[in-house]
């Protein structure tokens, strides 16, 4: 099977029509039409259904989306990493790191880390928990940036706490300024996707809570629309609402709850110098913080 039907298919289905797609990729809409049917013929059955509303995904493309996601962003991995390793030869970090810390914490490392191994190439790549997870335990990535996860066997260091927050509707009734954890119960809770829902789930089962779960698979401004009209509550982390916009309210939850947010490395991991001195300015940086 061809990737590029595989991103071509991602692309129609963002943007839910194939004339944009075709127009975005430099095809005819007709050439676009004739591979995804060639692409339908060739997992044996429909994987978009096509009307005025422009395209979208049936119930079989709904579940092989995901994969079909995971594998496309592997080959463009593996063609990053090609080019990289072309340019830089062995004198490269690869990091997976939360998009909330690629925007907020990981600056000032590579910063000063630049600054005393300007030959050194740091390639940021950012995902879901499973995805970086699973590229640091298959080699793809030397280091991760994310939340402490059990289920993952890997040498942790704690850098940092990032607490959540109840997101709640305007007119959400709040006491004091504060949200008991309790409170969540018996609430239609809107669960934040792609693996944050371990973090909430974790806090969740610590304090006996049980709100009406609603997964979702969409990015955290999503969420916070959904919130802000009205389909439910949420809970996300100080640093994921860096930046974030609404029309919600962000209330502290009690009692304090958090995620651990940590640096993760494969037991085995072999580290080059430049490793460890990446791994130590972390440390100093996460140190600073704290006491920030």
């Amino acid at each position: 099977m061809n990737v590029s039907k595989y991103k071509a298919l991602l692309t129609a289905v963002d943007l839910g029509s194939f004339s944009a797609a075709a127009q975005k990729l430099g095809y005819t809409q007709s050439g676009l039409t004739h591979m995804m049917n060639a692409l339908e013929d060739e997992l044996g059955f429909s994987i978009l259904s096509r009307g005025y509303f422009g395209v979208k995904l049936t119930p079989g493309g709904e579940r092989i989306i995901p994969k079909i996601r995971e594998l496309v962003a592997a080959e463009d991995a593996l063609y990053n990493e090609i080019e990289l390793v072309k340019s830089y030869g062995d004198n490269i970090i690869r990091i997976g790191v939360f998009s909330s810390m690629a925007q907020t914490f990981l600056p000032t490392i590579i910063e000063r880390f630049s600054e005393e191994y300007p030959d050194v190439a740091v390639n940021i790549q950012t995902g879901t928990v499973a995805e970086l997870y699973g590229g640091l335990n298959d080699g793809r990535f030397d280091i991760c940036f994310g939340s402490k996860n059990p289920k993952y066997d890997f040498k942790w260091t704690y850098l940092f706490s990032d607490r959540f927050l109840a997101i709640l509707p305007k007119a959400y009734p709040v006491k004091d300024g504060v949200f008991p954890i309790s409170a969540f119960n018996g609430t239609k809770f809107l669960m934040p996707g792609l693996g944050f829902d371990d973090d909430i789930g974790a806090v969740f089962s610590e304090y006996g809570v049980h709100p009406f779960v609603t997964p979702t698979y969409v990015d955290d401004p999503a969420i916070i629309s959904m919130v802000e009209h009205n389909l439910g509550v949420s809970m996300l982390s100080e640093l994921i609402l860096h930046g974030l916009r609404g029309d919600v309210q962000t209330v502290p939850i009690e009692p304090f709850v958090a995620r651990e947010l940590s640096l993760a490395i494969k037991q085995d991991k072999v580290l080059t110098l430049p490793m460890k001195r990446f791994i130590a300015i972390t440390k100093e940086c996460a140190r600073a913080m704290k006491k920030a």
